[in-house]
């Protein structure tokens, strides 16, 4: 073995534990946090386009009673259900999680339009939808790191095995 090889065969390790820190450091934006927030960008900008289609802003609606839907709000509610089935519920692992929120969403603005709940108790309600979405995908995220980080070590290992059989095989 000449020197070179020997000075590689030394740095490789180094080398793949580097490896792996970079790619445990980018698992959280690939298939997980980076595709989610791109959606969730992506659903914004599509509830932006909303507003402006139905001409319904609900951080304006604060004027309206407490059991009145604004002029616009179903469809604009309707508009922004289509942008969560568009970009966020092809990226989660929790899609039914998505659907549950948008059927009690409808249900709850239908109960708001029947003097049933008031728009407070509808926000209240949306609020803790909110979060408890952001803890399922917290995990979520969590679980995806963790099941990187296992099949890169299985990975790492199976190399180091190659590698120290490799002058076995000659």
């Amino acid at each position: 073995m000449n020197t070179r090889d020997k000075v590689t065969a030394r740095l490789q390790p180094a080398l793949a534990t580097i490896v792996m820190a970079v790619l445990t450091s980018a698992c959280g934006t690939v298939g997980g946090t980076g595709e989610m927030a791109t959606a969730r960008r992506q659903l914004d900008e599509h509830m932006a386009e909303c507003t402006k289609r139905y001409g319904y802003d609900p951080e304006a609606a604060t004027n309206l009673g407490p059991d009145v839907l604004g002029r616009g709000e179903r469809e604009w509610r309707g508009c922004v259900y289509e942008g969560i089935e568009t970009y966020l519920i092809p990226r989660t692992r929790s899609p039914e999680l998505y659907r549950r929120a948008i059927a009690e969403d409808r249900e709850m603005t239908e109960a708001v339009a029947n003097g049933a709940i008031t728009r407070e108790q509808r926000q209240t309600r949306v609020q803790q939808i909110l979060k408890e979405i952001e803890q399922v995908e917290e995990a979520n995220r969590e679980k995806l790191q963790a099941q990187t980080l296992d099949r890169l070590e299985v990975e790492m290992r199976q190399d180091m095995m190659r590698r120290s059989l490799g002058p076995l095989r000659r």
